[in-house]
């Protein structure tokens, strides 16, 4: 039962997150007007498909011999992508985008206190400083790369320079929404490795795109602050670069924390009066919490189907 379960609840879990991670690689062009929605959703959707098929087998080793140390049950399985689903849903309602690694590792430290099931804190640790590490080296990325593309191409022409921009967004969406898939949908996929597995899940997170994320792509690509070409591909792969090293890694990472990092690291290229400061502390309020409420969840979640 708990297996059929958990393909269902993998699918839910990966089109959801296809949905509320959108605007990492959705947002940017939306918010720089290269792009309509649904032109970027569907370039967006394709590309996270592939990263899950062909790169997201490098997370099994993620939670299972990673954060807990032993293998996990399909029924704990259950219970993660279970509390996993119902924080997104709750996320992507009030059009906040967050990290489902984080809501993952903190679902995962919750069933293992109550099985009373080992924690590798090494590995955690490491975990956790990967976060904050994304984020900030989003922001230097970014910054950067935006200083390094005003030099090479001041010489072009205008019409030039904008043409290459508008392709440079594309495939910077694409390398993001690769990584996306690779790192946070490869992570849902692999708490019970099985390559049918991750098929589903690439095909779900290409859905959820298309058809749920237009709300948060509106506070990443709008709200932080305004993105016109040159910033938005600086933050693109700014963000791009730190989640494929880190995945190349086997560590699971924030997707929004490295582009919205690198979101604010072009932010500062005019100024810190550029940022938009209240939009940025509601989602650093969400990144800190997401993991506390998953353990505390997903803890309730096990005790609750032991009653029944």
């Amino acid at each position: 039962m708990f297996v059929w379960a958990y393909i269902i609840l993998v699918a839910l879990v990966s089109f959801v997150i296809g949905a509320n991670n959108s605007a990492n690689s959705v947002g940017t062009l939306y918010g720089s007007n290269i792009a309509t929605y649904y032109k970027a959703a569907v370039i967006s959707g394709l590309f996270v498909m592939l990263g899950v098929i062909l790169e997201g087998w490098k997370m099994s080793g993620a939670i299972g011999g990673g954060i807990v140390i032993g293998s996990l049950t399909v029924f704990m399985s259950f219970v993660i992508l279970l509390t996993t689903l119902i924080l997104l849903f709750i996320f992507t309602y009030i059009s906040m985008p967050l990290s489902a690694s984080q809501i993952m590792v903190g679902a995962v430290i919750g069933v293992a206190i109550f099985s009373g099931i080992l924690i590798n804190s090494s590995f955690l640790s490491l975990v956790v400083i990967s976060w904050l590490l994304t984020f900030l080296a989003g922001m230097f990325f970014a910054y950067l790369i935006y200083h390094l593309l005003f030099k090479i191409l001041k010489g072009l022409r205008l019409f030039s320079l904008s043409k290459f921009y508008t392709v440079s967004l594309y495939i910077g969406a694409a390398f993001i929404a690769y990584t996306l898939g690779a790192n946070t949908i490869g992570l849902i996929a692999s708490l019970i490795p099985n390559y049918y597995v991750y098929i589903i899940a690439g095909i779900a997170a290409f859905l959820g795109t298309i058809l749920l994320g237009k709300r948060t792509v509106r506070t990443v690509g709008k709200n932080i602050t305004y993105l016109d070409p040159p910033r938005a591909f600086a933050a693109l792969l700014g963000g791009a670069l730190i989640v494929e090293l880190f995945t190349q890694l086997h560590l699971p990472v924030s997707m929004t924390q490295a582009v919205i990092g690198g979101i604010i690291g072009t932010g500062f290229v005019k100024g810190y009066r550029e940022i938009n400061k209240n939009t940025i502390k509601n989602l650093i309020l969400s990144w800190a919490l997401a993991p506390l409420v998953a353990l505390g969840v997903s803890y309730l979640i096990m005790g609750a189907f032991l009653q029944l």
